[in-house]
């Protein structure tokens, strides 16, 4: 009789342990479903950033797209303030990106001192850079802002921003489009945009001066230094990382980092500011140490990711002007 017992008992203990087996595996494929919901959804936010009140069609515009980007969100088509013709940029990526510019002697300047180049920020467009226009205008410049690829109405082959690894192929194809037009060109970037110009450096024989707000120094550090990973593991933040390079099939290693050094003779300032939370000031005090040619540098109090200009117009555009001053006569 205690025999049976005993035997019953075991099964009993064995039938509670395999159960207690199988929920443990069931928690820990439920933890690890979760884990990978959320670093999906994390790497969709990285890959295809959304402005608020701006639509990639051109579409969508309310107050706070306006507030980001001046009048019409910056749409030229709509706001009628300059005269400008719509260009095609064709890219070494294999498709066209469309683009505006907009000329001197179209509207009313008689003096013509060369192009300023604006390449946008990442989850943006070609509008981003339309609240500017008459600032470099007055200064006597033909403006030229296109789409990166993914952003605005440029073609998108692949998924979403790769933070410069693609997009620096459509800068070195922009340029390329205006270097035999104009003796003096001027590059401006913001952002993704920024770091994008830095890694074509070594391309951009001609260029004369560049101006950069807020460029991150690689990938890796942006996405390790965003205040969301301060209270996350590193191995999550390097999974992270891994899941966004090969849904958006780049290559992280091309940053502005790796291409500062085979180049010392373009001009540079860069504007960053303390309160950007996106990407860390700290990022452009290492490219200003890492660049051996000239480099200029005002890292302002206030201004939010790519808003020092809203923030602190005049001394801005003084920076801006008397760095251009020095650098093309």
């Amino acid at each position: 009789m205690d025999i049976k017992i005993e035997k019953e008992n075991g099964k009993s203990q064995r039938k509670r342990s395999l159960l207690y087996g199988f929920y443990l595996i069931l928690i820990v494929v439920l933890v690890l479903v979760i884990l990978f919901v959320g670093l999906w959804k994390a790497s969709n936010q990285i890959l295809f950033p959304v402005l608020i009140g701006i639509s990639k069609d051109f579409k969508e515009c309310n107050a706070e797209g306006e507030k980001n980007w001046g009048k019409n969100c910056g749409n030229l088509r709509i706001s009628n303030q300059y005269h400008y013709r719509e260009i095609m940029i064709p890219s070494i990526n294999g498709y066209d990106l469309p683009g505006w510019i907009v000329a001197t002697h179209e509207n009313g300047i008689s003096k013509k001192r060369g192009v300023v180049l604006f390449v946008h920020g990442g989850g943006a467009d070609r509008r981003e850079f339309s609240r500017f226009i008459s600032f470099y205008l007055k200064q006597g410049f033909d403006t030229i802002s296109f789409d990166l690829s993914c952003h605005g109405e440029a073609p998108c082959l692949f998924p979403g921003l790769t933070f410069g690894s693609r997009e620096f192929r459509d800068v070195l194809s922009a340029y390329l489009f205006i270097e035999k037009q104009y003796k003096n060109i001027i590059m401006i970037g913001s952002s993704v945009g920024a770091s994008s110009i830095l890694i074509s450096l070594p391309f951009l024989k001609s260029v004369k001066g560049l101006v950069l707000e807020n460029p991150m120094i690689d990938f890796k550090s942006l996405i390790f230094d965003s205040p969301e990973s301060s209270n996350l593991p590193n191995w999550m933040m390097q999974t992270l990382l891994e899941i966004v390079s090969i849904r958006g099939k780049f290559d992280y290693m091309l940053s502005p980092k790796n291409s500062l050094p085979f180049v010392n003779d373009i001009p540079i300032l860069i504007i960053h500011s303390k309160e950007d939370s996106v990407v860390n000031y700290h990022h452009s005090e290492k490219l200003v140490k890492l660049y051996k040619g000239t480099v200029e540098f005002w890292f302002p109090d206030l201004g939010f990711h790519g808003k020092v200009w809203d923030s602190n117009q005049l001394e801005y555009e003084t920076k801006v002007e008397s760095f251009i001053h020095k650098n093309i006569k």
